[in-house]
């Protein structure tokens, strides 16, 4: 079972979009994924409860279970595991962290948001020695702003992925029924961008077991 951890300290990142779209894909990818919702807000947690399918299941869990939560999971034979982390990095974040085997930390382009990054990676490798890679989210289709942030995050040496997700209101809609664009429009532009950021996120996974790291 692989796990992912969704990081920012900034709120408002898109880590809950990112943590639905990806385990979502895993699911049409004939995975079982999860969600575990540590974030008091519970933004996961109530799409799950405005979707009609099972699948991924979310549950919202505190830092008294978390750790139970994702032992069930692992034991019931989940492939992947996705921890959707609140903004503050506090007890809500230290655990998932720790047990997580790659870190995802999504990152809109403005200034403020570009800035908190090197301070929400500078926090999670003082928890642990994780992978980790940035995602640029909200990109707009407009000018040069989404690779002129990736070349601002590429000098301090972040490994940043080279797929991002655009500003499209596929996903504020796709979020109104609790789905992804994938299950609403699966041959839009906002379908094609989660299918790519996933299969690099696999690819990153995947890097994992050729290096034999041992994954829980």
């Amino acid at each position: 079972m692989f796990t992912i951890a969704m990081v920012n300290q900034k709120g408002g990142s898109g880590k809950s979009t990112l943590a639905e779209c990806l385990a979502v894909a895993a699911c049409l990818d004939d995975k079982a994924a999860a969600i575990l919702d540590m974030d008091p807000q519970g933004s996961a947690y109530k799409w799950s409860r405005r979707r009609q399918e099972s699948n991924p299941p979310v549950e919202s869990v505190t830092p008294a279970n978390f750790a139970d939560q994702w032992e069930r999971l692992k034991d019931a034979g989940a492939d992947l595991v996705i921890f959707d982390t609140p903004a503050r990095l506090s007890d809500h974040t230290t655990g998932p962290v720790e047990l997580a085997d790659l870190v995802i930390i999504p990152t809109k382009t403005t200034i403020k948001d570009l800035e908190r990054v090197k301070a929400s990676y500078d926090l999670v490798t003082k928890i642990a020695d994780t992978p980790t890679f940035i995602l640029i989210n909200q990109a707009r289709p407009q000018g040069d702003r989404a690779d002129q942030s990736v070349e601002f995050l590429s000098s301090m040496d972040f490994i940043v992925c080279p797929h991002s997700f655009g500003y499209r209101v596929a996903y504020e809609d796709a979020d109104t029924t609790g789905q992804t664009p994938q299950e609403t429009d699966s041959r839009g532009k906002a379908a094609a961008e989660i299918a790519s950021v996933y299969q690099f996120t696999i690819k990153e996974l995947k890097k994992l077991n050729k290096k034999g790291v041992n994954h829980a």
